[in-house]
Parts: structure tokens; sequence; C-alpha cells
């Protein structure tokens, strides 16, 4: 496991409360030994004025689990950061 901190899904999620990630719909879906995964909507929040998806949320949806990856790799006390 690549994991040093041990959480649940629930928990991952409940860091979203009040927060961009949790604004555009971004739920964690998959906590596994070596894997993070998590989806987001294409609707309103998420598309641009021609009902694609925008790049900026793509990049939102990437540094959110990037940053939460990092976390998760980190021991308690350790100091990390993501770059937002």
């Amino acid at each position: 496991m690549i994991w040093k901190r041990h959480l649940t899904l629930d928990e991952l999620n409940a860091t979203s409360q009040n927060t961009l990630v949790a604004h555009l719909g971004i739920v964690y879906t998959r906590l596994g030994d070596d894997v993070l995964e998590a989806e987001m909507p294409v609707d309103a929040r998420t598309h641009q004025p021609f009902g694609l998806l925008h790049g900026g949320a793509s990049a939102a949806l990437a540094e959110t689990l990037g940053s939460m990856a990092g976390y998760l790799m980190t021991r308690d006390g350790s100091a990390w950061s993501g770059p937002s």
C-alpha cells in the first residue's frame, strides 16, 4: 500500500465540504492500495458555453486528485502542500 494515512471514502469526501471541490460536484469514488479515483459531472457547473467540459474544471479535478494523493502519502505530523 502506498498510502501512509488511512482514511475512508466518507472521510475523504467530508474534506470537500464548502470548497470548490464540492461546488464542482467532485466525489471521491475509489480508494485502493495504490489508486485514488474521483468523478465530476459535466453539467452547468463544469461546462463551457458550447456545452463541452471546461478545461479549467478538468484542471481542478486533476489538482484535487493530485493534492489528496500527496496528502495520503504523508505521515501524520508531516508537512505537505498542494498547489492550490
